[in-house]
């Protein structure tokens, strides 16, 4: 289902924690150019009481859509299902983020000082207060188009009757199921923190979420796993895959066209028919591979015809699918990235 999804942009101005054990968030104030007032509910603990899991990437790099975030107007945008992409809107599985061995399943509340999630997420945004820094928040506003508000007793402490919530993964809730609404492609939440000389990316999960999706409606395919934190599922797909993107040439001498290359590698001790498998860009064109056996634990570069898959030189992602159009693999790279002409991007696996 589509969301109002978008992305708030400001400057922090309080952030309050909640400890209970009922649904708690931590409570974010933000201020846009007109000194409006916005509230942005932040996830810490799972309705069934699971640890959420966090991803910290700091420094934020290497993904197209931070060109484009200096560029975003202050205060909320819109961004319809037709017009997102990895250049404008979140997706943690089409249009990476981070590694997800990184997750850490991280309690909402501790007894001491850096123990939990709060204290690590106030952290930031305290340097980010302190350095005049910037926050862009994605998720769905509230409330919705034609809805009238229904403060609670936060937004009337907070002065505000409207915000950003769902700052979260939003794919691959259990279908059918209470939180299946929220399930969609190029809508995942997540904070983005813009200090004076880097980025800083925040992002969560929940554990009742697997993965992978469908590419249409972001509900769980057949087969879809829970990725645990800071682990792989058993079969090693999606975190782990068994072939998977080693390195692309965007940016080659001369004309791109027929000169661009993607590298492929191959993890297992057995050789891979890559017949029928499809490298896709940012555009959902694709390179149809035919008659390309990986050997075992070896490396293949795929020239690109020119006719289907392109290496966008603005920064994009490179998506590797397997012959039944599942995704294997998925990287992204940024416009700086692109920029090195001659030499091959080498991606993080």
């Amino acid at each position: 289902m589509a969301m109002h999804y978008g992305v708030l942009r400001g400057r922090v101005d309080v952030f309050m924690r909640e400890d209970d054990f009922d649904t708690p968030h931590l409570q974010i104030r933000m201020l846009d150019a007109d000194n409006q007032a916005w509230r942005v509910p932040v996830n810490v603990l799972s309705k069934d009481q699971s640890f959420l899991v966090f991803h910290r990437v700091d420094p934020l790099q290497g993904h197209p859509l931070l060109a484009e975030l200096p560029q975003a107007a202050v205060g909320f945008t819109p961004l319809p299902q037709s017009s997102r992409s990895a250049l404008t809107a979140l997706d943690y599985f089409r249009a990476p983020l981070f590694d997800w061995p990184t997750g850490v399943a991280a309690p909402h509340t501790g007894p001491g000082n850096n123990d939990d999630l709060q204290d690590t997420l106030t952290m930031y945004l305290q340097q980010l207060q302190d350095q005049n820094g910037e926050l862009f928040v994605f998720g769905e506003k509230f409330p919705e188009p034609g809805q009238s508000p229904n403060p609670l007793p936060i937004d009337e402490e907070l002065d505000t009757d409207q915000g950003v919530h769902n700052v979260h993964m939003n794919q691959g809730n259990a279908n059918p199921g209470s939180f299946a609404q929220d399930n969609g492609v190029y809508q995942d939440g997540g904070l983005i923190l813009m200090f004076p000389t880097r980025f800083v990316g925040l992002f969560l999960r929940f554990q009742t979420q697997w993965l992978p999706t469908d590419d249409l409606t972001g509900n769980r395919l057949p087969g879809a796993q829970p990725i645990p934190p800071g682990g792989v599922p058993t079969d090693g797909t999606v975190s782990s895959p068994i072939v998977y993107i080693e390195r692309a040439l965007v940016n080659p001498a001369g004309d791109d066209v027929g000169q661009e290359v993607v590298v492929v590698g191959n993890t297992i001790t057995a050789s891979v028919d890559l017949t029928g498998w499809r490298i896709v860009d940012k555009n959902n064109h694709a390179e149809v591979l035919s008659s390309i056996l990986l050997p075992a634990g070896e490396s293949r570069r795929i020239v690109l015809s020119g006719h289907g898959a392109q290496l966008g030189n603005s920064g994009g992602t490179i998506q590797l699918k397997n012959a039944a159009g599942d995704q294997v693999h998925s990287v992204s790279y940024s416009k700086e990235d692109a920029q090195q002409s001659k030499r091959y991007i080498r991606f993080n696996t």
